[in-house]
């Protein structure tokens, strides 16, 4: 459990800190929100950033910190260190190992002192296979997209993951043939990805998957049923789009509708999907349209969520834009994760969506 006093957190940990030699500095007010007090010895000179919350410390929080490192304001850092009073989703590690964040150490504050935290504790072993569709009656919304790098998530974290493409169009297979392998971190395995179409999938051949992230087609009656009676959670792209915002609610609540006819139990996400984050003003308002538009789905249904892309969004990105791009280069299927300007928007939201699922949801780490 974090500690319920802020202050009292803060001067321990401080008191710490100082019988190790440390020189403390406390932010001023303004600084508060990127920092809560600096350290200095010697030559180094150390941001300390304290979360003290009773859920566990997500990716968006080290995004953060190592975006305010990079800025003219925090440059005089040589390090920093993220300190939490409930631990970090698995997710941190995931981003630290595989974008080689060297300069943040994270810690855990407990029973009065700090345990630095190299790698997550591991999950307890999960016996029921998750499904997960990705579905609205839309095309053009990034289904694909979302399944594709949903998948990659859970992979970066450990899992093997099936896909399997109930579309059509079989964009998925277009896109990954039979699949891809994501190498795990430096001295440790990586996890695959299996694209399958529905016949051929079968949990008697797959003993060793516990997730499944199925891209359904926009069209109803072309999803096997069997598979929409599976989900356990649903996620429902849409966009921010001023011309089409009354009209995306519409296809929200169509998809809703279409869902509940063969399956009352899954937990409905709505995201939003290519998010310009530099746009607040607007945002702000069509955010706030859309999610009035959704209140009165949500009194009915109460599994029906709305994902404020305050928390979690997928960004608009070039690494997206141009997903696909190796079919034009002939070179080997690969996920939109590789580093631009040192970093990877797609890879730091979609681990923000499965560290976001796995607070509010019962899916729990099954990494082998």
């Amino acid at each position: 459990m974090p500690t319920t006093n802020s202050l009292d957190l803060e001067q321990t940990v401080i008191s710490l800190f100082q019988q190790e030699g440390w020189q403390v500095r406390l932010a001023s007010p303004e600084d508060k929100k990127d920092y809560t007090f600096e350290l200095e010895r010697g030559e180094e000179c150390i941001a300390v950033q304290l979360r003290n919350h009773k859920a566990k410390v997500h990716v968006g929080y080290l995004e953060k910190f190592i975006d305010f490192l990079e800025q003219p304001d925090g440059a005089r850092f040589t390090k920093g260190f993220l300190i939490s009073t409930s631990g970090f989703s698995p997710s941190v590690f995931t981003y630290m190992l595989t974008e080689e964040v060297v300069d943040i150490s994270l810690g855990t504050f407990k029973d009065s002192q700090i345990f630095w935290e190299m790698e997550p504790p591991p999950p307890p072993p999960r016996e029921e296979i998750t499904y997960i569709g990705v579905f609205t009656c839309k095309g053009g919304v990034g289904k694909t997209t979302i399944s594709a790098h949903l998948a990659g998530a859970f992979a970066l974290n450990g899992y093997d993951v099936i896909l399997v493409d109930l579309d059509r169009q079989s964009n998925l297979r277009k896109l990954l043939g039979d699949g891809v392998y994501l190498p795990g971190p430096k001295g440790s395995l990586g996890a695959t990805i299996t694209v399958l179409n529905h016949d051929e999938w079968s949990e008697e051949d797959y003993p060793d998957i516990k997730v499944v992230v199925c891209d359904c087609s926009p069209e109803y009656d072309a999803n096997p049923e069997e598979f929409i009676k599976r989900f356990h959670y649903c996620i429902i792209p849409t966009i921010l789009n001023p011309l089409g915002i009354n009209k995306n609610a519409d296809v929200i609540k169509r998809t809703f509708r279409a869902i509940r006819q063969v399956n009352s139990e899954a937990e409905l996400f709505v995201l939003i999907n290519n998010y310009h984050a530099d746009e607040d003003k607007r945002n702000e308002v069509l955010n706030d349209i859309l999610k009035r538009e959704f209140k009165d789905l949500a009194k009915h249904d109460p599994k029906c969520h709305y994902i404020d892309p305050e928390m979690v969004a997928i960004r608009f990105s070039k690494q997206l834009l141009y997903w696909g791009y190796h079919l034009v280069e002939g070179s080997k299927p690969q996920l939109a994760f590789r580093e631009i300007a040192g970093r990877s928007f797609p890879k730091a939201d979609f681990l923000k969506l499965l560290d976001y699922l796995e607070d509010e949801t019962t899916i729990e780490a099954a990494r082998e």
